[in-house]
């Protein structure tokens, strides 16, 4: 009894020892981005804080059942119509690998637009995001009518959702649950998908599966879908099979994280939906 009590004590000092790096980690990830962040992270404009607050308050209201291409489902407590999000649903596996090392926001609208039956090639979404050789910006990219690059092209080439920009300062219990239902509203009320802006640093606690640690990674990825009420995240991503990016062979082209981790991710930038 002795010994195990003493394993007891010694796991849970360990789990507290990890909780408190993964804390420290996460402060430290923030204070660089603060210190290094270039966005001008424009305010939102009239209609797109207009549309939000519509979305926010659908989202307590029981969820429709809409005519429209169906995600696959896989229902708790009901699919639509029963007062309650389906426990997992998904929209089109469609993975397409970008063209160039700087066009993952081109190939994420690419593979959003899909899935909405809509077809934009990543040059000619590359052209209407303002894309150049640093990327995609997250706001002040020069678009119109907000200056909110991906959210501005999404809503201009189709018409199933209004697409918003959401910043994340940092992965807050309040913001992980923001994420998790504007998810499973989007995927299941909208069957629209959600795209990410993630941030990643030699001092960020997680990272996209198979990206590098070791650098800083600006990255656009598309996210079709969730497990488990909105706790984890389906996206696909666009380095796998991209022949421009030396470290795309280690990069699945769809993967699944907890979705405290996706917030985590897009810290310091956000999600658009």
């Amino acid at each position: 009894m002795r010994h195990a009590a003493l394993a007891v004590a010694a796991t849970t000092a360990l789990l507290i020892g990890l909780l408190a790096f993964a804390g420290l980690a996460e402060a430290g990830d923030n204070t660089w981005k603060a210190a290094h962040d270039t966005d001008p992270h424009l305010p939102l404009t009239p209609q797109q804080l207009q549309m939000t607050a519509a979305k926010r308050a659908a989202e307590t209201q029981s969820v429709p059942a809409l005519p429209g291409p169906i995600p696959t489902y896989a229902c708790g407590g009901g699919c639509g119509g029963g007062g309650g999000y389906p426990s997992s649903a998904s929209l089109v596996a469609n993975q397409t690998p970008q063209i160039t090392s700087y066009y993952c926001g081109p190939a994420a609208v690419h593979e959003a637009l899909g899935a909405l039956g809509v077809s934009l090639s990543q040059s000619a979404a590359a052209a209407a995001l303002h894309t150049t050789t640093d990327g995609t910006a997250w706001s002040g990219g020069g678009t119109s009518p907000s200056g909110y690059p991906v959210s501005d092209v999404m809503n201009r080439y189709q018409g199933r959702n209004y697409y918003a920009p959401q910043y994340v300062a940092s992965a807050t219990s309040n913001a992980i649950s923001t994420y998790e239902n504007d998810l499973m509203y989007d995927i299941s009320v909208a069957r629209a998908p959600v795209i990410g802006d993630a941030w990643e640093t030699r001092y960020s606690s997680y990272h996209l599966n198979g990206h590098p640690a070791d650098r800083t990674i600006f990255h656009w990825f598309e996210i079709r879908g969730y497990y488990g009420s909105g706790g984890t995240t389906l996206y696909e991503d666009s380095v796998h099979g991209a022949s421009t990016i030396g470290w795309s062979a280690s990069v699945p082209a769809y993967s699944a994280l907890p979705s405290s981790q996706i917030v985590s991710i897009v810290g310091g930038r956000g999600y658009i939906w």
